[in-house]
């Protein structure tokens, strides 16, 4: 119920803002801003003087810190005179003020140094498009290597959220629709920030934060920073992904937008596989206590005996109560299933407040999506070769092959709330962002397996429920104290994710013949130690995260007189994470009734528990099938990491066109993570490093820049990597062990990037860089072992290189009727290459004499590419049109110790999206996502041949969408 208040207070604060942004005012208003028309950084001090026609001055004011301005009016027409020491005035006429309206201009300001007849020309026509030009400038003049998408972009390609917008950018793909990977490097190498602030993963066996989680109405733009700077934190070496969430409008605006869509294979089913318990409150991605683990079972934690004396009436009869305290329902049954719904609203306005702005801006998101497929596969198969008669198998021997079928639901909404004041030379924020989701899973596999020497039937069952949140709270400040510059973020973030009453179910079979060979029935069982138990399983994962920053930057001249910047601050940062998992598993006993292929028959309260008493002589409990209480404190564990840093750099030109970025980073590691069980060693990690930096940025042209640099970053090793944690991999079929004496990974970086913005909307870039890892973390195969067990350890080294192209055009060098027609992609081709451990190769080359030493690290792709073809008039006849394609190479998805690695292999994301604007305030858009439908595949190979591990298609999905502004 705390969930619903929580939502319910957003609602009515969301209200009250509303009631707030509705209010006009009696006057009309001017806001604008002004930045350099060189280096796209805003001029704070800037005078604006407002002036009617007949020249006279009505009013006027000063830029802010971040070079914006208000003018209060009458209604008329004015003109705008933008001046600013040692830059060319600038005048903008005909600015007509209406009451209560608001009127925007962004300026453009150029050196008299810097100017001349042409680029004022430039300037000029470019005024209306000034956001884009900053942009331009952003990336142009940055003194890292950035990419990124903007809310434009989201837009017209019809991502719902981050996860879907990122996977756009040169040298990024998405796994799992939520987890980002830069330039082919693993979790472990990325970092998010929410608005420049961490924020904690939701997976306790991932170092990422999902960025399914974002929905993409709240953000405005995500930028990816490809190389370190000493402002950065360390710990990234494929990129940092910093998703900047929407600030407040210049002027009153108000956003509703609703989507359907139909994916014939999954919406609108009744053979929909889903749980056959749900909640009353699962469309809030919420459960309402219906997998809640039962009040016996929770009031017997650790105190569930085992079975034993069966003439103990106390002690059978607390297996009995337990035991009927679960719930019944472990097969997935048919449902049926709607439609996906996609809706988003934000609020937004400017005021003036005690003379000094103040603006907000509030927005809510919800999307509820089916997905399923009836024809999936699933294989799993061993090298059958021994290494003692040294007879090699040439082909891999299956242990199962099964038929899948999936069924999910997934529900997400998110709430952001924004406040901010401005003075002169301050701004202070507030921003409150949340995040809830839910994913409902039912899975249903039946195929050959091999049990004791006989093929038979294997049937499984799984059904799951996984409830996601993230609430962050961000103040943040800017100050200006004459030429001293500072800003601070102080964020707290607390993360969740519960997986209660996750079930699984497994039997297998085989078939009854007669004499004549017809099936006259099924011989049914359950193996114990063939596949898991049936069994109720419950995991809880919950995170805090503080992290505050503080940066100084003071500028200078260098010895010729150019403009050099200062830069110095430091950063702390504390993660505190809790986790328990608990599994009650069941176990069949000598009274019950076996196992008949009747699930609701062999869970009936009758055959469970104490089903009956002997009361011949002595009384002696029968017990039926029973649940027992697997609570392991190994398993439990708490970890808490502290991370101080302080860093000094400076921006110094070194003559007209080259600057250098140099400076360092240092940064000291306490990290500690401690299981329930006090005999196991807690894993601890107590580091300082210095990271330094070297940058050149050589400006070939105004527009083209060459850019060189090397830095050296770390990577920490998860709190799940250095636990002592063990957990089973359905996925992979084994079982998975972190090592408390993991250490830090140390990572070179050189990185060499070509770019030139030839106009204000094209541009081309070409990227090189290369890593090397000393200490990189790695899983790998225990040969020591019976079962397949895989530990995290550090391995000697690796290394990766990588080539990124990226370029935008637009076809008005074919005719000016082309201008809104225009074509874009990216590629990057990327080569990992890490040392398998020594011990485990000689296992693998005893079985498998051809596979090499070395193999590609986890999750890297060979290739990433995205291109886009587009026809944007939003000016004239309002139409938007974008067909875009996605594609990435193979990568391994799990690595298979002495048995090969599994692969995920290509597919392409083809989606078309056609928005069209009706009036000034509404626009509607049609999307076909997924047009080639392709398959997703994951493989083994094995002597050039390959194995199916899984695949499965998702189907084509059709949308419909409306959106109004106010």
């Amino acid at each position: 119920m705390s969930q619903m208040r929580l939502l319910v207070a957003h609602l009515t604060l969301l209200c009250g803002l509303m009631l707030c942004g509705l209010t006009a005012a009696a006057q009309g208003t001017i806001r604008g801003k002004v930045v350099d028309g060189t280096t796209g950084e805003v001029l704070l001090g800037a005078t604006i003087r407002l002036v009617d026609a007949a020249g006279t001055i009505k009013g006027g004011a000063y830029t802010d810190l971040e070079g914006a301005y208000t003018i209060k009016a009458a209604a008329g027409s004015y003109s705008l005179i933008i001046s600013y020491i040692s830059y060319l005035n600038d005048t903008i006429s005909g600015v007509a003020v209406e009451n209560g309206g608001v009127v925007y201009n962004e300026t453009l300001l150029l050196e008299e140094t810097r100017a001349n007849e042409e680029m004022a020309v430039e300037i000029t026509a470019t005024r209306s498009e000034a956001s884009t030009v900053t942009l331009y400038n952003r990336k142009r003049n940055a003194i890292n290597a950035i990419d990124g998408v903007s809310f434009d972009l989201v837009q017209r390609t019809g991502d719902n959220n981050v996860a879907g917008a990122v996977q756009r950018i040169v040298g990024v793909t998405v796994t799992e629709g939520k987890y980002v990977y830069v330039r082919g490097l693993g979790d472990r190498y990325s970092k998010t920030t929410l608005n420049g602030a961490e924020i904690p993963s939701l997976d306790p066996n991932q170092n990422a934060v999902q960025m399914d989680i974002f929905p993409s109405n709240l953000i405005d733009n995500v930028i990816v920073y490809k190389n370190f700077t000493p402002d950065l934190p360390g710990s990234f070496t494929g990129g940092l992904v910093d998703v900047r969430t929407k600030d407040y409008p210049d002027r009153l605006t108000l956003n509703f937008s609703a989507s359907l869509s139909y994916n014939p294979q999954s919406n609108l089913r009744d053979d929909f596989l889903t749980s056959p318990e749900k909640g009353k409150t699962d469309w809030l991605g919420i459960d309402d206590g219906t997998r809640a683990l039962p009040d016996v079972a929770r009031e017997l934690t650790g105190k569930v005996p085992s079975p034993g004396d069966n003439r103990d009436s106390a002690r059978n009869y607390t297996i009995d109560r337990f035991t009927k305290s679960f719930r019944t329902g472990l097969a997935p049954v048919d449902g049926n299933s709607g439609i996906d719904q996609n809706y988003q609203f934000s609020i937004g306005n400017q005021y003036t407040l005690f003379g000094n702005a103040f603006g907000f801006v509030a927005s809510l998101s919800y999307r509820s999506e089916f997905t399923a497929y009836n024809d999936g596969f699933v294989g799993r198969y061993y090298n059958a070769s021994d290494a003692a008669s040294g007879q090699i198998d040439p082909n891999l021997t299956p242990r199962l092959t099964l038929a899948s079928r999936m069924g999910q639901q997934d529900v997400l909404w998110g709430g952001l709330i924004k406040i901010s004041y401005k003075l002169k030379n301050h701004k202070f924020s507030f921003n409150y962002m949340r995040n809830q989701s839910g994913t409902n899973t039912a899975r249903y596999m039946e195929g050959l397996f091999v049990a004791e020497g006989a093929d038979r039937v294997l049937e499984t069952r799984v059904i799951n429920f996984v409830e996601r949140s993230l609430n962050a709270y961000q103040f943040q400040a800017g100050h200006t104290f004459g030429k001293l510059k500072a800003d601070w973020i102080a964020s707290y973030a607390t993360s969740s994710q519960d997986e209660p009453d996750l079930r699984y179910f497994s039997n297998d079979y085989s078939e009854i013949l007669d004499d004549e060979g017809n099936i006259i029935g099924r011989d049914y069982s359950i193996r114990l130690g063939a596949y898991p138990n049936p069994a109720h399983f419950y995991r809880t994962l919950g995170e805090n995260f503080l992290d505050a920053k503080l940066n100084f930057e003071l500028p200078f001249k260098q010895w010729n007189g150019f403009d050099s910047k200062l830069k110095f601050g430091g950063a702390y940062n504390r993660r505190t994470r809790d986790f328990t998992e608990a599994q009650y598993p069941l176990y069949t006993r000598e009274a019950a009734t076996p196992y008949r292929g009747d699930i609701e028959a062999f869970l009936a309260q009758e055959n469970l528990g104490v089903v009956r008493v002997d009361t011949l002589g002595v009384p002696r409990y029968r017990l039926g099938n029973i649940y027992q209480e697997f609570f392991s404190d190994r398993n439990q564990y708490t970890g808490e990491q502290d991370i101080w840093a302080a860093y000094l750099m400076t921006e110094l030109p070194l003559m007209a066109r080259l600057r250098l970025i140099t400076g360092v980073r240092f940064e000291t590691t306490s990290a500690t993570i401690v299981s329930q069980d006090p005999t196991v060693q807690p894993g601890t990690l107590d580091e300082a490093d210095i990271l330094p930096v070297a940058n050149l940025i050589y400006a070939i042209k105004e527009n083209m820049n060459l850019r060189a640099g090397y830095a050296r970053t770390l990577a920490r090793p998860s709190f799940r990597e250095f636990s002592p944690f063990e957990s089973f991999d359905f996925a992979g079929d084994f079982v998975l062990i972190g090592d408390p004496n993991l250490q830090r990974t140390l990572i070179d970086n050189a990185d060499l990037r070509w770019e030139w913005f030839f106009t204000p909307k094209e541009l081309i870039s070409v990227s090189v860089f290369y890593k090397y890892f000393a200490n990189p973390i790695e899983k790998v195969y225990d040969p020591l072992v019976v079962n397949p067990q895989f530990r995290y350890r550090n391995i000697s080294a690796a290394n990766t290189y990588g080539l990124e192209l990226e370029f935008k055009k637009n076809f008005a060098f074919v005719a000016d009727a082309l201008e809104n027609l225009e074509v874009g992609g990216n590629l990057s081709l990327v080569r990992s290459l890490i040392n398998i451990d020594p011990v485990e190769y000689a296992q693998i080359v005893a079985i498998d004499p051809e596979r090499p030493n070395q193999r590609p690290m986890f999750g890297q792709s060979p290739f990433a590419a995205n291109a886009e073809i587009a026809y944007l008039d939003k000016e004239k006849t309002g139409l938007q049109v974008s067909l875009n394609y996605n594609v990435f190479g193979p990568r391994i998805s799990v690595v298979g110790g002495v048995s090969p690695d599994v692969y995920e292999q290509p597919r392409g994301l083809l989606n078309l999206s056609v928005g069209k604007s009706i009036g000034d305030n509404v626009s509607i858009r049609l999307r076909a996502n997924n047009l080639l439908n392709p398959e997703y595949k994951q493989t083994y190979e094995y002597k050039g041949v390959e194995y199916l591990f899984q695949n499965f298609r998702l189907g084509r999905s059709y949308s419909v969408g409306v959106t109004v502004k106010l």
